[in-house]
């Protein structure tokens, strides 16, 4: 395994990635015009490029490959295809898989790309996607783990700078939560479905905001990153988009109360039609096809889990499948405490879950803060007058579920969860370590 990444053209090519990388930063960094903000870009990108490296080492070495070397084996088997046959690799990158076409186009020279990897249209989907930037790479896989890495860390960036905006938490909390997260930068930035998701969800997030709530216009650029993102989602986990839409929709709700503040018969109107839109888009979303069809994959994956004695990973029940409307509500308050809280600190002690559970013991105590700390009403109250904050904690809920009823294993829970760290950590430090400079800020 080491002799296929960690070579010496491996290496050499990703540093020259590196100075590249490093160099368009500094460029960027010098357009920032806030100095208070400044000082975070590169460490920010030093972070995500630190944690990448950390990812990609440790199911190198210590897990002797993994779902991420399988990836870019696949997309390596489909650069040397298209150095063998263009339209044979534009053909796959246009079509599904199927065996036919594997075995029809891919041969000792090419390589074959993992079996298990390539029956799953999504993971080939990350391999087609890797393939156009083992060209860039010249087939290095720590260059290509870089490029995965800055792109995260510049859609962080960018929803880090909304933030800033909208002047909600004081700059070094705000940084906290959105940049130095170490979990999120450990699972969200190698080459995997959960980094292409996560800067795919940061960049839908930046620009609706920034149209929606700070008036900028969307040039052709933006339009097109939209566009790329919500194409990217729709073929990786689709149910992320209603993740995304459904606290779009009660967010901007919220904005528009503001406006009809003084009229109190207006703002309850309001209030009364976005709330039973909310519990409407919920009670739809719990009996559509696509819940049943999610609890259904769930039972299967879940029972392969528990009953399969090759997998040692560590498990967790959820003992309600029932795919019935009723049964998903039931389910909910048990897959959303899973899906934010655990793994608990004494279920942690591995290389890749320990930093998810000191993460959990953090939530806990400021879960614990924002409850019994200072007013928790004055909280809600904030939170529910920022637009930002509105959507953070609904889409927190939304994927906490979603990961905690359909994981089973811990290792593939915290990958699934980690979006929701960012947004949850933001709702948790509402008023936490407000200060004069949050005031002076608001000025």
């Amino acid at each position: 395994m080491g002799s296929s990444y960690i070579s010496f053209s491996d290496i050499a090519i990703a540093l020259v990635w590196f100075v590249i990388l490093m160099v368009i930063s500094s460029s960027k960094a010098k357009k920032i015009d806030n100095d208070e903000i400044r000082k975070y870009y590169f460490r920010n990108i030093l972070f995500k490029f630190g944690f990448a490296l950390a990812f990609s080492l440790v199911y190198l070495i210590y897990y002797g490959g993994g779902d991420t070397t399988a990836y870019w084996d696949g997309a390596i088997s489909l650069n040397k295809l298209f150095f063998h046959s263009p339209s044979d690799y534009f053909q796959h990158l246009l079509s599904e898989p199927t065996a036919e076409l594997k075995s029809l186009h891919f041969n000792v020279a090419t390589g074959y790309p993992p079996s298990w990897i390539y029956k799953e249209s999504e993971a080939w989907f990350i391999c087609k996607l890797s393939s156009l930037v083992s060209f860039f790479t010249f087939r290095s896989y720590f260059a290509g783990t870089l490029i995965f890495a800055y792109l995260t860390a510049r859609a962080s960036w960018r929803v880090f700078e909304l933030v800033v905006k909208l002047k909600t938490h004081t700059i070094p909390i705000a940084a906290v939560c959105i940049l130095f997260i170490p979990s999120v930068s450990f699972w969200c930035t190698g080459i995997s479905k959960d980094t292409v998701i996560y800067f795919s969800i940061l960049n839908l997030i930046y620009f609706s905001f920034d149209f929606l709530i700070l008036r900028n216009s969307l040039g052709i650029r933006h339009v097109i990153v939209i566009c790329i993102s919500i194409f990217l989602i729709y073929h990786i986990r689709s149910f992320i988009l209603a993740a995304i839409a459904a606290p779009l929709f009660m967010s901007f709700g919220a904005r528009l109360t503001k406006k009809y503040e003084r009229n109190f018969i207006a703002k309850l109107a309001l209030r009364g039609v976005i709330l039973f839109g909310g519990i409407f888009l919920f009670l739809y979303f719990f009996q559509s096809s696509f819940a049943e069809e999610m609890v259904k994959e769930a039972q299967v994956v879940q029972q392969d889990f528990l009953q399969n004695t090759t997998y040692t990973g560590k498990k967790y029940d959820i003992s309600n499948t029932d795919a019935s409307p009723s049964g998903l509500l039931q389910a909910v308050p048990l897959a959303v405490f899973y899906g934010i809280y655990r793994p608990f600190i004494t279920e942690s002690f591995s290389v890749t879950l320990i930093m998810n559970g000191l993460e959990s013991l953090l939530l806990m105590w400021f879960t614990l803060g924002f409850l019994f700390k200072r007013n928790v009403f004055s909280k809600i109250k904030k939170i529910r007058k920022q637009e930002i904050l509105v959507f953070a904690l609904i889409f927190s809920l939304f994927i906490a579920f979603m990961a905690g009823f359909t994981s089973v294993l811990f290792g593939v829970l915290v990958r699934i969860r980690a979006p929701l760290m960012p947004f949850i950590f933001l709702v948790l430090t509402t008023n936490v370590f407000e200060n004069k400079q949050l005031e002076k800020e608001k000025e």
